[in-house]
């Protein structure tokens, strides 16, 4: 029996929250990473007031009423700033005590300890004050946050050295059946017909490359449909992974064996069918402690399960992906009761971006991934979407273009 997305995700969630583990890292290697702790600032940033240009701190009351024809005259000062005296500074250096303001060294002439102003310069003028980027005490990172490269600079202003993040996990990929091999493999009869009818595996490619930025990926091979050979191939593989994902062998067919095997080795089959399109065969279990997805062997059938189900388990439901607004470029039918997965191109025209289906069918077709721009989900209550309707899109890349890709 099929369960909507949202089920599916309640029934992980919970799991995916028991099975995260934690690491304390370096700041500057913490790119990318989820933070698992609440950041606050030990002091002010910055420490002090401070100079935000070259020029001359004096006090900015003493320069009012100065002009090119009658420019106010200010002593150098030797350590405190008085009334009507200056200091030379550069940018980020400490004000000097008694000035509050810094005139432009365009706006000043300096000759022999005496400064010609030529332009006023109220106090706070040119001037960064005490915590004016971050107070002290002030959360500046809440956890959950994937850190990205001004957190890492954030990081270093308050001299915050490691972090505890959430552990990067191991995760296995196995491939199943008689009927793919790896691509690396040469098995090519002459004139370049591959015996036997047999297919290239690109399931475990592109999951890898999918997995890279948020977990350590670990290719497996490829298993036959074997179901004691996918016993001994799964035990091996939670011996050395934290998850495991499988491909193929996981819809409801004669040699689909992945749910038999798992369940004789004392899985928990937790759900077997999601309505979701494409991916509806995607399944989930528990087996040795350990989270197994079982994901279908069609490619894009394998990436929207991915997306929309393991990604969400393996990042504790922290949403890594950009989205844009867009507006749809043409109907888009689907049907009430399912989330649909729909590959889009993006195109500009009149200032707005517009969303065009790349293809509404066809699991198999992996090229639709690399003709696609993003994708929107038909949430399962909605009955498609309509010509002119706002949609999200989630990026996959975008290279921005003025015409409509509308592949009939």
């Amino acid at each position: 029996m099929l369960i909507s997305l949202r089920d599916a995700l309640s029934r992980i969630m919970p799991i995916a929250q028991c099975a995260a583990e934690y690491e304390t890292v370096a700041f500057d290697e913490a790119l990318g990473r989820v933070i698992a702790e609440d950041v606050r600032s030990p002091h002010d940033v910055p420490p002090f007031d401070r100079a935000a240009m070259d020029g001359y701190a004096v006090r900015g009351e003493d320069t009012f009423g100065a002009s090119p024809e009658n420019p106010i005259k200010l002593r150098r000062a030797s350590g405190l700033v008085r009334e009507r005296e200056y200091m030379p500074v550069q940018t980020g250096m400490k004000m000097p005590d008694g000035a509050n303001a810094v005139v432009m060294l365009e706006h000043a002439k300096e000759h022999k300890g005496i400064l010609d102003v030529f332009m006023p310069t109220p106090p706070g003028r040119n001037v960064s004050l005490k915590g004016e980027d971050v107070k002290k005490g002030e959360i500046i990172i809440k956890s959950g946050k994937i850190l990205n490269a001004y957190d890492i600079g954030l990081l270093a202003s308050i001299c915050k050295t490691e972090v505890k993040v959430r552990k990067m996990p191991e995760v296995g990929i196995l491939a199943t059946g008689d009927e793919i091999f790896d691509p690396r493999e040469r098995r090519e009869r002459s004139g370049g017909e591959r015996s036997g009818g047999m297919i290239p595996d690109s399931n475990s490619y592109v999951l890898s490359a999918l997995l890279s930025s948020i977990a350590r990926p670990e290719l497996l091979g490829i298993v036959s449909d074997e179901i004691e050979r996918l016993k001994v191939a799964i035990s091996d593989a939670l011996r050395s992974c934290d998850v495991l994902l499988m491909t193929g062998g996981s819809s409801v067919g004669e040699r689909d064996l992945v749910e038999d095997a798992l369940e004789n080795m004392g899985g928990n089959i937790i759900f077997h069918g999601v309505a979701i399109r494409p991916g509806e065969p995607v399944g989930f279990a528990v087996v040795r402690d350990k989270p197994v997805f079982m994901l279908p062997g069609y490619p894009v059938a394998a990436i929207s399960a991915f997306e929309l189900i393991v990604k969400p388990f393996l990042m504790c439901g922290v949403d890594t992906c950009m989205k844009i607004p867009a507006i749809a470029a043409r109907n888009i039918p689907s049907s009430a009761g399912r989330t649909d997965f729909v590959r889009v191109r993006l195109y500009e025209s009149d200032d707005m971006i517009y969303a065009s289906p790349v293809r509404l069918s066809g699991s198999g077709i992996l090229s639709s991934m690399t003709k696609s721009d993003g994708y929107i989900l038909i949430e399962d209550e909605k009955e498609g979407v309509e010509k002119g309707e706002k949609v999200i899109v989630h990026l996959l890349s975008y290279q921005p273009r003025s015409d409509p890709f509308i592949q009939p």
